[in-house]
């Protein structure tokens, strides 16, 4: 008992050295509020090891927390601590939930606790976690974030994310590594407890994220470490949602996609990577940037003619979905029964989606007006069921481009044993790209929703058009270029499910 009262004593005395020195760095530095609160935050959540070294008894040990949940938010109603608060008109309690949260972690991973005995470590790692990832993370964005964003209200930074990211890394490593030793899945684990715990800090407002981010980076932890089964999967996840993420947000500044199509293009790339790996998403990212960069090739010379279109200019999560929805299910496929027969599908997919936008982007540029499936006439360019020399031609360059690197993929990548030849799969993903693009074509002449606009003053495939609706000349209404998009890729892979 003496022990355990020693121990709650001294690792008082440890936080109030911590506010001392705050406040001396305060009044002698020309630092501001921000970061004495963040030298609060990063140094307090040491209050675990000290707690640990000292105290045995769980009684004894949650008696810090509930004290200075009591203080920190007196502290907060009369801005007592300088160095601590924000001012007497903030509403961030975070300085209450911060010791809220310690005692949830003491009752969860002390010994005695809900969780079981022997799991103080994983308490360290909540605590730390929460200290030196959003303390730096807040440094970090207050000094280096240009790149903000809004959650609830809540400003953020990518760059403080990235620094909550590192900072959390860093600190579940070297926690596991001196608990339970240093091997592969422990890396792996601290990288998922990372990812799950930059992206708790992000999405939690009102400072509730002291609450949320140690305790889920603590359960998260928990199961890994048990021996999920799911382990592998959620890494690589953890892995494609940071590449697709950054490509989506570049697409998005840039313009090439909207707000809701990155976060579909984002959660598209999550699940390919962890389904299918490098080659699905190599596949996805190749078809993006090739179509991306043809979008904007001579774009004033296609202005006239990309008003007819149902969507132009920026994909929206419908477009994203529409063009590899089909590819990703195919990766799922291969994941659950890791047949490589379904990388080709899954190839064909987006030589399909590839070679369709190929033949929309260069064919309008054809000299001559494009002939139509549906009466084999020339009609205006951008309608409907229309094809051209060029835009075939493209459309058979674009689907050989998927081809290629679908091969190269299945040549160096370990995928196990195949039942075909490379060579096959090459024909099959080049040609079964090259016929998705015609059936899009044959839809879009025959079942597409095609309307005449009075204020276009001729057919476009939009149902309104500038607040005004269009009347529907032919095709159905409810098929529209996405719906369109997404039956030709998936009729043109489904055709050679019987061939491999």
């Amino acid at each position: 008992m003496f022990t355990d009262v020693t121990g709650v004593i001294i690792s008082m005395i440890f936080v109030v050295l911590v506010l001392i020195a705050s406040e001396v760095i305060r009044r002698i530095g020309s630092f501001s509020t921000e970061f004495t609160r963040k030298f609060i935050h990063i140094g307090v959540s040491h209050w675990w090891i000290v707690a640990m070294c000292y105290i045995k008894d769980i009684r004894y040990a949650i008696i810090p927390p509930i004290i200075f949940v009591l203080l920190n938010y007196f502290s907060y109603k009369k801005d007592l601590i300088k160095s601590m608060e924000r001012g007497k008109d903030s509403s961030d309690l975070g300085t209450v939930y911060f010791p809220i949260s310690l005692i949830i972690l003491i009752l969860l991973t002390w010994d005695g606790g809900f969780l079981g005995s022997d799991l103080k470590y994983l308490g360290a790692l909540g605590a730390l976690t929460m200290g030196y990832g959003d303390g730096f993370a807040a440094i970090i964005g207050q000094n280096f974030g240009s790149r903000k964003y809004k959650v609830f209200g809540n400003e953020k930074s990518l760059e403080g994310s990235i620094g909550m990211f590192l900072f959390s890394f860093m600190v579940t490593t070297i926690i596991l590594s001196n608990s339970i030793g240093l091997d592969i899945n422990n890396v792996r684990i601290s990288f998922v407890v990372a990812v799950i715990a930059a992206l708790t800090e992000a999405l939690t407002p009102f400072g509730f994220d002291n609450l949320t981010v140690p305790i889920i980076s603590v359960f998260a932890s928990y199961y890994l470490i048990k021996g999920s089964s799911l382990l592998l999967f959620i890494y690589m996840a953890c892995i494609g949602f940071i590449i697709s993420f950054f490509i989506a947000y570049t697409a998005y500044r840039k313009e090439s996609l909207t707000l809701d199509g990155s976060i579909g293009a984002t959660f598209m790339g999550t699940v390919m990577y962890a389904t299918s790996g490098i080659f699905g998403s190599f596949m996805m990212v190749l078809f993006f940037l090739s179509s991306s960069v043809l979008s904007h090739f001579k774009k004033g010379k296609k202005k006239k003619v990309a008003l007819q279109f149902d969507k132009t200019g920026r994909r929206d999560i419908l477009q994203v979905f529409a063009n590899g929805g089909v590819g990703l299910i195919h990766s799922v496929l291969f994941y659950m029964t890791k047949n490589p027969s379904y990388l080709v599908f899954l190839g064909i997919s987006f030589a399909a989606a590839n070679a369709d936008t190929w033949a929309t982007e260069l064919g309008i540029l054809n000299k001559k007006e494009p002939l139509s499936l549906r009466t084999f006439k020339r009609v205006e360019k951008g309608t409907s069921g229309a094809v051209s020399l060029i835009g075939t031609f493209s459309a058979l360059i674009g689907s050989t481009l998927i081809g290629i690197f679908a091969v190269l993929g299945l040549v160096f990548l370990d995928i196990g044993e195949m039942g075909f030849e490379y060579i096959r799969a090459f024909k099959m993903v080049t040609i079964g790209g090259f016929i998705g693009s015609l059936i899009d074509s044959i839809l879009g002449a025959t079942v597409q929703g095609v309307y005449y606009s009075e204020e276009l003053e001729g057919e476009t495939e939009k149902k309104d058009y500038n607040g005004k609706p269009n009347l529907l000349i032919r095709g159905l209404g409810f098929v529209n270029n996405d719906l369109v998009n997404f039956l030709s890729i998936g009729i043109s892979s489904i055709l050679f499910l019987g061939i491999l």
